[in-house]
């Protein structure tokens, strides 16, 4: 089952923690990131993390091998401004779940949205339904 992993549980990866073995696996799953989801994470290695340039390069080319990386597209974009009227999101989480459906995902893993919300794509869209879970509650 593909499996989008958002930004903020994907941070967890660098940690020595639960949670980064929690990631792993999610990792060795077929997982699914977009390009916003690199960015998002270059820019917090960086700004809250410091570190080095050459490292998150090699991280972020670890996640490229390793997940399929859904592109940003108009596609996107469009899906994600009608999820941000329907659901009140801001435009980053709803380019993540649009992304997320669009890629076909049955699940997103979040830690900030809504545990255990559905969204239905509609058959333009892809017609996949997907659910949001945070992979770190019991």
């Amino acid at each position: 089952m593909k499996t989008f992993i958002d930004t903020n549980v994907l941070v967890y990866w660098v940690d020595d923690s639960a949670r980064a073995d929690a990631v792993e696996q999610l990792l060795a799953g077929e997982s699914v990131i977009s390009v916003q989801v690199l960015n998002e994470f270059a820019n917090v290695l960086r700004k809250k993390r410091a570190m080095p340039v050459a490292d998150i390069q090699t991280l972020s080319n670890t996640l490229i091998s390793a997940c399929e990386v859904h592109d940003l597209s108009v596609r996107t974009h469009q899906a994600a401004l009608a999820l941000m009227a329907r659901y009140n999101w801001s435009l980053y989480d709803a380019n993540i779940v649009a992304a997320a459906g669009l890629s076909g995902c049955a699940i997103l893993c979040s830690e900030d949205m809504q545990d255990g919300c559905n969204i239905k794509f509609p058959e333009s869209a892809g017609g996949a339904t997907l659910t949001i879970r945070n992979p770190f509650r019991a």
